[in-house]
This record gives structure tokens, sequence and C-alpha cells, in this order.
């Protein structure tokens, strides 16, 4: 395994104060006091009661629709009008594209012109100047990409590098190619998008620092997402988000992130 990470992922990515994961097996990560060791994936309307929520738990990312990435350039659809809220305090933004599997077909039954490389290249370039992410979210990859595929997937992650933000990209799958993260130049990567305490797969045991799952389901109660999310960590995997879906909060957002709150000071007191 290639255990070197990019000054990027060093400079945003301190997500566990009690490292299960091998390659910080005799160091102690950087402890983060105030934020949250989780990421917030939220496409819905950004209310000022729903933007109070996310701030008051301060978790360590949330991708969203940026006003200049994909969802804001099509009308019609949910976007975070202004990130600076998150930014100040101190949460790192991550604004969604999807590659479209490199321009071979969108799930969401999007026109080709929204995942072409071309407009892929203009969407990093305007959440990177205008909207000032801190990091892009690409969404649809291929897990194991083609000669081809990787093209247009290095094309976007060099581009994002150049504006010093990081790259997320979402496979959606436990098994994908190392590619992403020896060559293809992805700070961070989405696998299982129905995590349920499984074994990890041979990519997220050796990479598991950079890996993030997620779950959603209406039948999940705070418990449930609690168990699921500090078991991801216990297993060395960087992140884990469980909710009831994507475009709203789940009514018991807040009492998940006190069990997990205490849950990070109990592991960061007996350190």
């Amino acid at each position: 395994m290639n255990t070197g990470i990019s000054e990027l992922v060093l400079q945003y990515y301190n997500f566990t104060g009690y490292s299960y994961n091998r390659y910080h097996a005799n160091e102690k990560m950087t402890q983060e006091k105030i934020v949250l060791p989780i990421v917030v994936f939220f496409y819905g309307a950004h209310t000022p009661e729903i933007d109070s929520r996310i701030l008051r738990a301060r978790p360590r990312f949330t991708v969203i629709n940026s006003l200049h990435g994909l969802w804001g350039r099509i009308p019609g659809n949910n976007v975070m009008q202004d990130i600076s809220i998150y930014k100040a305090a101190g949460i790192k933004v991550i604004g969604y594209i999807t590659s479209g599997y490199e321009g071979q077909g969108s799930g969401g039954n999007l026109d080709p012109q929204w995942y072409s490389l071309k407009m892929n290249k203009e969407l990093i370039k305007n959440m990177a100047e205008i909207d000032h992410v801190d990091g892009v979210f690409i969404d649809e990859c291929t897990s194991f990409p083609n000669r081809g595929s990787r093209n247009y997937l290095k094309t976007l992650t060099d581009l994002a590098h150049s504006y010093n933000i990081i790259t997320w990209g979402n496979v959606g799958e436990a098994q994908f190619d190392s590619w992403f993260f020896n060559k293809g130049g992805f700070d961070l990567m989405q696998a299982d998008e129905t995590w349920h305490c499984q074994e990890l797969s041979p990519v997220q045991h050796d990479w598991g620092y950079r890996i993030s799952v997620t779950g959603a389901d209406a039948r999940y109660t705070p418990q449930d997402a609690y168990n699921l999310t500090t078991d991801a960590w216990r297993k060395g995997l960087a992140c884990c988000y469980i909710c009831t879906g994507y475009t709203s909060l789940p009514s018991w957002f807040e009492e998940y992130i006190t069990l997990l709150t205490d849950f990070r000071n109990q592991i960061q007191s007996t350190g």
C-alpha cells in the first residue's frame, strides 16, 4: 500500500483523534476540539432553520449543491446561496458535480451536457473562484475505470488541485480500484451507500483513512445511526453519515450528534 498522503488531505482531513487506522497507528492525529468528525450530505433547501441545525452540529464537512455548481446551473433546484456561514464556523464545504460515469451517462436522467468534461471543468472553476468551496464531490465515478475514464477523472482532479481544493469521488461501492488514490488524484472516496456494519473490502482495509460511507433509511433511529457510525470509525473508516434521506435532516439529528460528540469526547479523554 502506498501510505503517502497529499498535503491537501493533511490540511483538511484530521478526522479521528483516536485513529484506528494503520497509517496513523503509532501517532495521534490532531485533535479537533470543536468540529465533529463527520460529513453531512445535504441537498435540500437551505432554510435558516436547517443551516442553524448544521452549524450547531459543527460537522467536519458538508457536501452541498453550491450556487455555481451543477444544480445551481439548472433552474428550479435547491442550492446553498452563500456558503460563508459554514466556512466561518470552520466547516469545510464540498460542492457537488457528477462525472456521469465519465461522460457515459448519469443515473439522474441528466442531459449529457451536464456531465461532459468541458462542463465539469467549468463548474469546478466557478465553484472554486466564485463560490469559494473547499472541495469538489465528484459523483458517479466508475469503480474500475478504463484508460479513457481515468484521463477524464484525472483532468478534473488536476484542475481542482490547481485551485488548492480537495477532490472527493463517489463510486458507491465497497470494491473499487486503488488507482483513485495511487494515481487518480482523489484525496477522499465515498464507498458504500448502504453501510450496515459489514466487513471491509480490501481497498477499504488499505485506504480506510481516506474513505467515507453512508446509509439512508427512513426507519433508522438515532441509536441505529450512532451504532453504524461508530462501527465504521472503529474499523478505520474516516467518516460515516447515517440519515433518513439527503434532502432533509432527520428529526433526531441533534440526538445523533450528541451521541457522537459524547463518544468522541470519551475517546479523546482516554486517548
